[in-house]
């Protein structure tokens, strides 16, 4: 993955008070002494300076660079440790004592903590590995630390340094790097800081029984998910106390939350601690990808463990959060508090992200304490991998969640296109940037939630996801940095096709105005995707390429079900067979023709079963009659002749139909089917690959369709003195029966998405460049020292 970002300028910040230009310079004195020389860590004074001097996050950020942050890691440690460790402390004592003249000096901890941490983690579990970091964040393998310096200093009651209320001893102190993760965790629910004050109340022993629904009855039906199973005790999976959830939605009930439940007076300080989780989760931008392991990373183990505190609280928080977000209800919303909960949002995603893509994916399985409360078995949850989000995702199950779920992907993927349309001013609604996260998000509920695909393509419109993903596929196509967004997109297409009530749903007429160059019809959502599916192949970037077979096969997938099909699909889709069989495209590669096979299967599924309704389709293919034949007809010496012709003597090969994209093919019946090996190496047409290519392409049934139907036109348009309107032609297409003259219908082969590590692996590169890029503005990560992808930086032109 190539990240290309322009390093944001660092402007100085102007209009400054004094007392802020005091504060700043006095942290930048700190922050040189840091690097100077050691610092004891029981110099009071020193270190209070550091944590009771007011600096912003910017201000934290600009004081110390990449470059200061290293130095103190490689030439200072000792300092660095001091820094962490106290800051860390001060963290845990505040979440103990949350007294609200300390909270000031707590964010100071929270800015300095997020912006050392990556530089830590460079060297951590993921990165190039260090003892000194080791044992400083975990407390194992050999340390330059003094034991009595292990927790430093924590403001005490009196306002003065005092050592930490409850020293720990180092037998058994826990790891800092968990203290860390832990207080972050904490402090996104603190009293005041973060939420309101609340009350955990006992929970009456009299439990109303929970009653499934029918429709919920038949959905876990499906899924295999009737079955619930029943033990004594295990980690609950409900949120408690359930009142401290940010916003309404999933996971909770709105009369347990307080009055202001939706207010955004804490969006400030969650914004500040939730990027203090996202540095101390970053572990997987230090790995190579072809290295990177999912369970590697203690950081993110602690992070996602069943005894993460609030964690089910949080999840609930971050996804009500970014679901329940309206952009259209705040039409003049450019105030500092819309801002900051549209950074409130956006940040959401990004760390709900990052939180269920590690680990292992959670069991649907239905398992209930004696109290019917959903929970996990004590063994499973202690299981390494084990990963609390991913388990809630997957266990989410009421009709209601799931159709807030859907509705909240349908509206904010649908305001990528209607805040162009809209006619307020540019920059009134609060329109999001992160529907690249949003994508990953949907597609982790449609991997990892059995439920929630059937719920969708069943209960909801689908079309209102399709729209906007059609919509950031055309709008994307040719643009290089977007690469890794079509590709997303096409992976949830390719998952959703796999499902016959997709195809099904496709039909529902197109109605949508959207602001891009899309050429006219009149049709239904699948001559949509079609049709953006064509202009990708014949105008999109090169790098599209390994995704042409996945196009085909999502297109392949619903063709079955497309009862009738617009004059402008049924000619691209002509114009792609073309395409993939002239001699540039066939003999670009040794299984180019695994295109055409494809593409002729879309043929035959129409032709076969939904022949009425399509004459659209066959009028097409009548008319580009030629380029079937020329395929039918192909010898060995004709196919040497036109290679040669288009690529001489094989010095550069333009188009290499051999690279693809990852995806495991399988028919109805879920077995898997061969697919074309890979190569790159010179292609020349043999005996061998001409009896391969004449083997795989099923052209019985469009040649059979072709001398039956051929004669009628020639025939109409002869008596007409070739003076003949195409309706004319089209209204005789459409009373022609087949019946009788095709071959015997084929099974429909459905194609399904197989999970598997690479296409894992691409998502959490793909996931992890664009919080990087999406974190430029408070610059969190340096892309000197990512391995996770390439990252190359771009010249300002004007500098």
């Amino acid at each position: 993955t190539n990240v290309n970002s322009t390093p944001p300028q660092t402007e100085r910040l102007e209009k400054r008070t004094m007392g802020t230009s005091a504060s700043s310079l006095k942290f930048q004195e700190s922050v040189c002494t840091l690097t100077e020389v050691d610092v004891a860590p029981d110099d009071s004074v020193f270190w209070d300076e550091i944590w009771k001097v007011a600096s912003s996050a910017e201000e934290v950020f600009e004081l110390i660079p990449p470059e200061i942050a290293r130095k103190l890691r490689d030439e200072r440690f000792d300092n660095m440790a001091t820094l962490f460790t106290q800051a860390t402390a001060q963290l845990c004592q505040i979440v103990e004592t949350p007294y609200t003249i300390y909270f000031d000096q707590a964010l100071n901890c929270v800015r300095v903590l997020t912006r050392i941490l990556p530089f830590l983690l460079e060297k951590g579990d993921l990165g190039d590995p260090d003892e000194n970091v080791e044992h400083l964040c975990w407390g194992t393998g050999p340390s330059t630390i003094p034991g009595d310096e292990k927790i430093g200093l924590v403001v005490g009651d009196d306002g003065t340094s005092s050592s930490a209320p409850s020293k720990l001893s180092l037998e058994d102190q826990e790891p800092l790097a968990l203290l860390v993760v832990h207080a972050a965790m904490h402090m996104l629910f603190l009293p005041q800081f973060t939420c309101d004050f609340y009350e955990e109340k006992e929970v009456s022993s009299k439990k109303k029984k929970a009653h499934l629904s029918k429709d919920e009855r038949e959905l876990k039906a499906e899924a295999g998910l009737n079955h619930v199973k029943s033990v004594d005790a295990g980690v609950v999976l409900l949120a408690k106390p359930a009142s401290i959830i940010w916003a309404p939605g999933c996971g909770v009930d709105a009369k347990k939350l307080g009055p202001d439940a939706s207010t955004r007076k804490y969006d400030k300080n969650r914004v500040e601690v939730l990027r203090l989780l996202l540095a101390a989760c970053c572990d997987p931008l230090f790995a190579p990808a072809d290295e990177y392991n999912p369970l590697a990373s203690r950081w993110l183990a602690v992070a996602v463990a069943a005894d993460a505190p609030n964690a089910i609280c949080l999840f609930y928080s971050l996804l009500n959060t970014i679901l329940t977000y309206d952009p259209s209800s705040m039409p003049y919303s450019a105030t500092f508090t819309s801002e900051t909960h549209i950074a409130l949002v956006e940040l959401s995603a990004q760390v709900l992200c990052v939180l269920l893509d590690c680990g292992l994916p959670g069991s649907p399985e239905i398992v209930q304490n004696l109290e019917t409360e959903p929970i996990v078995e004590f063994d499973e949850a202690s299981k390494g991998g084990f990963n609390i989000f991913r388990t809630l995702l997957a266990r989410m199950d009421k009709i209601k969640e799931l159709t807030m779920v859907f509705e909240g992907f349908a509206r904010l993927l649908q305001n990528v296109y209607q805040a162009k349309t809209s006619y307020l001013p540019t920059g009134s609604s609060g329109r999001l940037e992160c529907f690249q996260e949003l994508l990953v998000l949907l597609w982790k509920f449609l991997e990892e939630n059995p439920l929630f695909m059937t719920h969708v393509l069943t209960k909801c419109n689908a079309n209102r996801l399709i729209v906007p993903i059609c919509y950031l596929m055309y709008k994307s196509r040719r643009d290089p940095a977007q690469i890794g967004l079509v590709h997303i997109c096409t992976f949830v297409l390719l998952k959703l096709s796999g499902e016959r009530s997709f195809g099904v749903a496709l039909n529902k007429p197109f109605t949508d105005k959207l602001p891009c160059d899309l050429p006219l019809f009149t049709g239904g959502h699948s001559d949509l995707v079609v049709i953006t599916l064509h202009k990708l192949v014949v105008n999109g970037a090169y790098k599209l390429v390994p995704l042409y077979s996945c196009f085909l096969t999502i297109i392949c997938n619903i063709s079955p079900y497309w009862r009738k099909m617009s004059l402008v699909a049924a000619v691209k889709l002509v114009n792609l067979f073309e395409l993939f069989s002239s001699p540039k495209f066939l003999y670009s590669g040794e299984q180019a023709h695994r295109h055409l096979a494809l593409l002729l299967e879309v043929f035959n599924n129409i032709i076969q079963y939904q022949f009425a309704g399509n004459e659209h389709l066959v009028y097409a293919i009548i008319r580009r009659k030629d380029s079937f034949g020329r395929l039918s007809s192909l010898t060995l010496q004709k196919a040497q002749a036109q290679c040669h012709k288009v690529y001489g003597d094989h010095s550069r090969v333009e188009y290499d139909a051999d690279a693809r994209a990852p995806m495991t093919a399988v028919d109805g019946n879920g077995n898997v089917l061969e697919d074309g090996s890979v190569t790159s190496a010179p292609f020349t047409p043999t005996e061998e690959w001409l009896i391969d290519l004449k083997e795989s392409l099923p052209l019985e049934t469009v040649t059979r369709l072709l001398q039956h139907l051929v004669p009628v036109v020639d025939e109409m348009v002869a008596s007409k003195q070739g003076v003949v309107d195409e309706q004319q032609i089209l209204a005789v297409l459409s009373d022609v029966t087949m019946v009788g003259l095709l071959p015997v219908p084929h099974a429909i082969v459905i194609r399904k998405y197989q999970p598997n590590q690479y296409t894992a692996l691409w998502f959490t590169a793909f996931m992890w460049g664009v919080i990087f890029l999406r974190n430029q503005s408070l610059p969190m990560f340096d892309g000197q020292a990512i391995e996770l992808f390439q990252v190359s930086v771009q010249d300002d032109e004007d500098d």
